[in-house]
């Protein structure tokens, strides 16, 4: 399987949660390559079998969470008949930010097989959990 995973990171949380899910998936078997939003290899996403993008939840603490610098997010070339899973990175509360994410995700041609917000303290066990349940959820589907 090979697996792209797609980042933007303000912090390095994000890049981090990218690193970690990519190892996860190559410790799978997985083909794995991790770019940031703004070094995409084009012949790599042409080739993913699953493709994971992930940005920060931007917002305040009580309300008004949303997707991180969506403007980059949008500049991922379209991703028709890709499965993708979308991941972020939070602070303290994530409010609906993965929905919001995962709608961009869809309007830009994803279909969006899973979408979670990873706590930036707890990087090291949730990021691979959810690469983990994501491989396992692409691979019974196939």
């Amino acid at each position: 399987m090979n697996v792209v995973i797609i980042h933007q990171s303000r912090t390095g949380n994000t890049r981090r949660a990218a690193e970690l899910i990519g190892g996860a998936a190559a410790a799978a078997g997985a083909t794995v390559a991790v770019r940031p939003v703004t070094n995409i290899d084009y012949k790599e996403l042409a080739e993913a079998d699953l493709v994971f993008v992930g940005t920060w939840v931007d917002g305040l603490i009580l309300f008004g969470h949303r997707p991180g610098d969506t403007g980059k997010v949008r500049q991922i070339p379209k991703l028709w008949d890709k499965q993708v899973a979308a991941f972020m990175t939070h602070a303290v509360n994530p409010g609906n930010a993965a929905t919001k994410l995962s709608d961009v995700l869809e309007g830009h041609g994803a279909t969006v097989v899973a979408a979670r917000s990873l706590n930036r303290r707890r990087l090291d066990d949730e990021a691979p959990a959810f690469a983990a349940e994501v491989l396992a959820s692409v691979s019974a589907a196939a």
